[in-house]
């Protein structure tokens, strides 16, 4: 090997490998009063949908540049543990998504597929941010066992959704799952916890302002 070739293999291999981009979350608590005054100011934000798609025979067929994807119901209406049953809810001309909703024996999941390819599944509906460069995606796992108990943030990247934080805010013995979280801003989001500890387990909440920083 050239002595040339060599050193620029060298150095090449010594490069760190870049990782996902690192994201903050910081939480600040709140008292019911100021979490009430908080919720006031909400955003909510929904992409609109147009429906280019039809499901036909139990099947919905996407197109991408990675070929098509494919949603095929299976058992509806059965004890088949397997079961999938989907609903197609339309595609997003400004993200470059569909949107399938799946449901299954003791799961469901929101599908999100893109024209370039990618497919992003999640354990609930997300929630955008004002300028829909970003979206959390809340599941509470304590009550209902089958589901994950997490929150995670997306942020999109040269068209694709790519995962940049999340917590579980649970591990054994489990302490609180996500009741609601929704946007005060592209960078500040309020989240109310279902508390499953002290003296009444499922009926307590506790209130914070989640605080997005790079």
């Amino acid at each position: 090997m050239k002595p040339l070739l060599l050193l620029l293999l060298t150095l090449l291999l010594k490069l760190p490998v870049a990782g996902p981009p690192v994201v903050r979350v910081m939480f600040s608590p709140l008292t019911k009063a100021a979490y009430l005054a908080a919720a006031k100011g909400v955003v909510v934000t929904k992409p609109t949908l147009t429906f280019p798609l039809k499901k036909v025979r139990g099947r919905i067929v996407i197109p991408t540049a990675k070929g098509p994807k494919v949603f095929q119901d299976k058992g509806v209406g059965t004890d088949d543990d397997d079961q999938a049953g989907f609903d197609y809810r339309g595609y997003s001309t400004v993200l470059k998504y569909h949107v399938v909703e799946g449901r299954y024996w003791e799961a469901f999941q929101c599908h999100l597929v893109g024209a370039n390819g990618q497919q992003v599944s999640l354990p609930g509906l997300p929630e955008y941010s004002p300028d829909m460069q970003q979206f959390v995606v809340a599941s509470a796992g304590i009550e209902v066992g089958f589901l994950p108990n997490s929150i995670q943030l997306f942020q999109l990247e040269n068209g694709h959704w790519r995962e940049v934080w999340k917590l579980e805010p649970s591990v054994e013995p489990a302490t609180w799952e996500p009741d609601e979280i929704h946007w005060l801003s592209n960078s500040t989001l309020l989240l109310k916890k279902k508390m499953w500890t002290g003296p009444n387990p499922g009926n307590t909440f506790i209130y914070s302002r989640l605080t997005i920083t790079p």
